[in-house]
Order: C-alpha cells, then sequence, then structure tokens
C-alpha cells in the first residue's frame, strides 16, 4: 500500500519527500476505512495519484489526489490540510470534497456537485484532472458495484466524464473511461466491435507496413516517427454504424519535430499516394491547444486510409508550467461556465445547459478580419454575433456569410467567414431566444429584454 515512486523520479527529491508526507497523513486519516472490493480504502488515492503520475503531474496535484477524499470521508478538515500542505492543496480538495446530501434526491445532489466541480476548476483545472483520474479508478473496479448501479455510473462516465477528458487533452484517460463504460453498458456490442478490430488488425499492418518503406525511402533527412493506431472501440461501433469501410477503424501516424516539417511530410504522403479531397489543417486553424496536425486521405490498393501528420502532443501539465494557472483553466474551460451561471442559479439547469455546450462538437467560423471564433454545433448568425461584440450583436439586421447576404438566424457550418450588418437601433427581439445554442447569446438577449 505505498506509492510507486519509481514513476515520480521526475520530481525533485523535496517534492518527492512531501508526497512521501501526504501519504502518511492520508493512510493515517482513512485508516480502517475499506472500499466496496473490501481492500483498505487507502489503495483508491494511490491509485489515482499513480494515474496522474503517469502524466508527469506536478507535486502539488499528486498531493490533493492523496488527500482528495479525506475532508469527505474523514475527520480531517481543510484548515488542517492547508496548514500541513499549504493553500493550493486545500483549495484543490476543497473543489473535489462533495457537499453534504442532506435530504436532496439524487438528480439535485448529483448537480450540485457538478456545478461545484466545474465552478472551482475554472480558477483551478487540476481540481477536473484529479476528479477524471478518480472516475477512472473508479470504472476500473466498477465490477464489485451491482448492476442497477453500474449502468447509470457507466452512463455518466460515457456521456460527462469522458468528453471533459478530451476537452483536457487527456486522451488516453478518454479512451479507457469510453472503453470501460461501453463494455459495461453494451457488452456483446463491445465485444462484436473488439473482434472486428482485432481480425482487420493484420490487414492494416500489411498496408502500413507497404507505407513505411515507401516513406522512408522519400523522406531524405526529414526526421519522422510512424506508426499506425486504431479507433476507441467506442468510436469504432460508430463508425462501424454508419456501414463506413473498415480501414477507417484505423490511421498511420506521422510525428515530425516542427509544425512546418508536416507540410513537408504531407507533401511526401501526396506524391508517393494517391490524395482523396479529405483535408483537414489544425495546423493552421488551431482548434485543439493540446494537439496541432494535418489530417488528410489517400488511396492504398484501393483502400482509403487516413494520415495524422502531426508533432509531440502536449500535455495539460506542460501547459500549466508555462501558464498561469487561473488563465489556463478559464482558457479551457471557456467562458461558458461563467455564462451558464450567470443564467441561471438551479443546479439541475446548469448541469443541463453546462452538459449541452460544453459536449458539443464545435464550429470554427471567421471574422472578415479572419479571426478566429469557435462556436458549438448549430450556432446561429446571432450566436456569433453575441460572441464576438454583444454592443454590435444588439443592433444587427442581417449577415453576410462567405459574401452572400443572409438572415441572423441562419445556422453557421465550419470554416463560414461572417460579417455583420447593423443599424443605428436596437434590434433584439424574443424571437431570437429560439435560433441560440449558446448560454452567452440566452444571457445577453435576457438581459436587454
Amino acid at each position: 500500500m505505498n506509492v510507486n515512486f519509481d514513476q515520480a523520479l521526475y520530481l525533485q527529491e523535496d517534492e518527492i519527500e512531501s508526497l512521501e508526507r501526504a501519504l502518511l497523513f492520508a493512510k493515517d486519516a482513512h485508516k480502517g476505512q475499506k472500499r466496496a472490493t473490501g481492500e483498505p480504502y487507502i489503495i483508491h488515492p494511490i491509485a489515482v495519484c499513480e494515474i496522474l503520475m503517469n502524466y508527469q503531474a506536478d507535486h502539488t496535484t499528486l498531493i490533493a489526489a492523496l488527500l482528495h477524499d479525506v475532508v469527505e470521508d474523514t475527520s480531517v478538515t481543510l484548515p488542517e490540510i492547508g496548514d500541513s500542505f499549504g493553500s493550493e492543496v486545500a483549495l484543490i480538495v476543497e473543489g473535489l470534497t462533495k457537499e453534504k446530501k442532506g435530504n436532496l434526491h439524487k438528480e439535485e445532489y448529483s448537480a450540485i456537485n457538478v456545478k461545484k466541480l466545474l465552478s472551482a476548476s475554472v480558477k483551478d483545472i487540476r481540481i477536473l484532472i484529479i476528479k477524471l483520474a478518480d472516475r477512472l479508478h473508479n470504472m476500473r473496479t466498477l465490477e464489485v458495484k451491482k448492476i442497477e448501479k453500474k449502468v447509470p455510473y457507466a452512463n455518466e462516465t460515457l456521456l460527462f466524464f469522458s468528453p471533459l477528458a478530451e476537452r483536457l487533452g487527456l486522451y488516453q484517460m478518454q479512451e479507457e473511461l469510453e472503453e470501460l463504460s461501453f463494455k459495461y453498458l453494451n457488452p456483446p456490442k463491445f465485444h462484436e466491435v473488439q473482434k472486428l478490430v482485432i481480425n482487420y488488425t493484420k490487414t492494416f499492418i500489411a498496408i502500413f507496413d507497404t507505407c513505411s518503406d515507401r516513406i522512408i525511402r522519400s523522406k531524405g533527412n526529414l526526421d519522422i516517427k510512424m506508426a499506425w493506431e486504431r479507433e476507441p472501440i467506442y468510436k469504432a461501433a460508430s463508425i462501424i454504424q454508419e456501414k463506413k469501410p473498415l480501414a477507417e477503424l484505423f490511421m498511420i501516424k506521422l510525428t515530425t519535430k516542427e509544425s512546418i516539417h508536416c507540410y513537408t511530410a504531407l507533401g511526401i504522403v501526396h506524391q508517393l499516394f494517391q490524395p482523396l479531397e479529405h483535408f483537414e489543417d489544425n495546423i493552421a486553424i488551431e482548434k485543439s491547444m493540446f494537439s496541432k496536425h494535418l489530417t488528410t486521405k489517400v488511396l492504398i490498393n484501393e483502400i482509403e486510409v487516413k494520415f495524422i501528420i502531426q508533432t509531440e502532443q502536449t500535455s495539460i501539465f506542460q501547459l500549466l508550467k508555462t501558464n498561469p494557472i487561473p488563465t489556463l483553466s478559464s482558457k479551457i474551460l471557456k467562458d461558458t461556465i461563467q455564462s451558464v451561471q450567470s443564467v441561471t442559479t438551479n443546479p439541475i439547469e446548469f448541469h443541463d445547459l453546462i452538459s449541452f455546450e460544453l459536449f458539443q462538437k464545435e464550429l470554427t467560423v471567421f471574422t472578415p478580419k479572419m479571426d478566429i471564433i469557435t462556436l458549438p454545433e448549430k450556432s446561429t448568425v446571432i450566436d456569433f454575433a453575441f460572441h464576438l461584440n454583444p454592443h454590435l450583436a444588439r443592433k444587427m439586421s442581417a449577415s453576410r456569410i462567405n459574401g452572400l447576404k443572409k438572415p441572423i438566424y441562419t445556422v453557421l457550418h465550419d470554416m463560414d467567414i461572417v460579417e455583420l450588418v447593423t443599424t443605428k437601433q436596437t434590434t433584439v427581439q424574443a424571437s431570437w431566444l429560439n435560433h441560440i445554442q449558446t448560454a452567452k447569446a440566452l444571457k445577453e438577449i435576457k438581459e436587454i429584454l
């Protein structure tokens, strides 16, 4: 029942010492407590801590991971944690500590805790990171729960926590959360998809070997790492359901040291294999701060093969070293949480609104000056306008999308260029509320009306 400190060799000696002290503190606090598995409770915070070590989490995060349940489940208080480990750790633990249930119904209690978690995470994203690691360990040990608890827990993991992991760039964690959830929610389908993926793997490896040989001979001095990957089982199930070719379940990844080299590698791929129309540039148009890549498809032996050409991925903990924590935390969660908080104080309404807005697929649109605006899918010109400039939005009468005049109710598409046509007078109407997707637009329109 000790932390595997071999995983923590990236930490300084004094940081490891404070981590050891936190471990002793947690062991003492949880002494005599058991998990549903019958194991000593301390196994859980240790597991959460070790999950985060795999991401090279900073020592403050690791200490808070070890202590994340002590206030909720023992007699230890937040001031005691603050005195022993500092205010930063105490703030993180407070964000992870659930409210007292009292007489609250399950749905309301859950919504209150989601609101607390996300509101705290806007100030320090490490709170949410630890919660995701906590969820992952609980999913790994879900087998001991009764079926009536497994299914709703797995469903909540799939719908709420997995998309959060993706937003934080914790892609391995996202994949495992999805696969574990899918396995509990639909075991026959899970095994069916898994079998299909395994059976096609040999075919795709042969394609990869052919590509790899040709790229190596053609790359010259360009430093490229090559690997093949499969889609996660949960995503693979969706691809199969859409009756797409099995080759869609796999991809070839080329990793270069610099963004400019990605375009060189793209040129090599397109010279060697027949390119298809599919192309995405997530380097010039950054859609994620964690991954800069190009996506293309080529024809190889009459099979469509997807290539991801990327630089090394940036982890959230690398960004935390070089960015102020509140600034980065707010940037990752955007202004969505503050906007939703200003629209409603009801925890259940907050949960519903935040789930819709945070987890919608996103589209990228541009101003005439080519400034990038990111919005949820199905957003309209009204959403765009209030995101861009609320003062202009209240005076708009129409828009131009890709140069063509369009009404403000028009639903936007990825890569649209949007210009607002305004008047001197306020034009806001109650009917605008029927044509919006974002909490920010909802808040602004309600204030005007």
